[in-house]
């Protein structure tokens, strides 16, 4: 037994990590930044190779650990007036008229397969914690400057996603239909792990533009095309998931999820690309430095 846990050590812990989060969604403990991060820190406890990944890891935690605190006061620092009429109309116009979460939820709630849809929807839309984490600890495997050129640019995306909330004040489907907006068209998180009531407790609720859980993974799926090329693929599967599980939960407006993977893609060819080829650069100097440093022959 103790055998078999050493050879699968890895995969043990993760699932071990994800089973946690699962379970403390099922009580009503909404998923968070920081639950994500003391998650790292837990893992780096039980394996010793994971131990130097968050020393590395522990000014990226600082930086989104601000960006998550700002975020929760976001809808406070604005004086902007929240959009909610104008968000549904502009769904309506690029969807000749329909709603696509009302559309999902009317056609896709209740029935034979809705259990596993909302197993597999519900942990996609979960996994917004956990995939940033995973990425990076990949490439910082692979490659340590392409672990800080993919933290650089998430921290960008991030903090450009924050001040989007606060000049921007969006409201999400479910919010619209909770207060009244949408009573023909009801779009809920009934089928969401989570109840509405605690969902609007827990963060700024009307930071839905650009949509962050269609963004992150969007650009972690950009990055690893960036980086392992064709091999990478199977990763374009991850945003298209999400996306779909953020409508039909009634978390996003497809209009919230396009403008995140807008945002996803600005900052992987600017940010990224920029702090990569930076990396290579200063690579390549300490090279030649280190070279002509060395002794030479006789």
């Amino acid at each position: 037994m103790l055998a078999f846990y050493r050879k699968y050590a890895l995969p043990i812990q993760l699932v071990l990590l994800i089973g946690i989060v699962v379970a403390l969604a099922a009580n009503g403990i909404y998923p968070s930044t920081k639950l994500g991060f003391a998650l790292v820190v837990l893992w780096g406890v039980l394996n010793a190779r994971v131990r130097a990944f968050v020393i590395d890891f522990a000014p990226f935690i600082v930086l989104l650990l601000s960006y998550s605190a700002l975020r929760s006061f976001a809808d406070n620092l604005s004086s902007s007036e929240i959009h909610i009429r104008d968000m549904i109309a502009w769904e309506k116009s690029l969807f000749g008229g329909t709603l696509p979460g009302y559309f999902l939820q009317k056609h896709l709630i209740g029935g034979t397969l809705t259990p596993v849809l909302d197993v597999l929807t519900n942990s996609l839309y979960l996994s917004h914690f956990i995939t940033p984490v995973i990425a990076a600890g990949l490439l910082w495997r692979r490659k340590v400057s392409d672990y800080w050129a993919f933290a650089l640019g998430l921290v960008a995306l991030s903090y450009a996603g924050f001040l989007t909330y606060i000049l921007f004040p969006a409201a999400p489907p479910w919010w619209a239909t909770q207060h009244g907006y949408l009573d023909a068209t009801p779009i809920t998180l009934s089928q969401f792990v989570v109840s509405g009531e605690t969902v609007s407790a827990a963060a700024n609720p009307v930071a839905a533009m650009p949509s962050l859980h269609a963004a992150y993974p969007t650009y972690i799926a950009l990055v690893c095309l960036l980086v392992w090329g064709k091999r990478a693929l199977p990763a374009v599967l991850l945003p298209l998931g999400v996306i779909f599980s953020t409508v039909y939960l009634g978390h996003h407006y497809v209009i919230d999820a396009i403008a995140g993977a807008g945002y996803a893609a600005f900052f992987t060819f600017t940010v990224f690309l920029w702090a990569r080829r930076r990396a290579l650069v200063f690579d390549w100097f300490g090279k030649r430095k280190a070279s002509s440093q060395a002794p030479h022959g006789i």
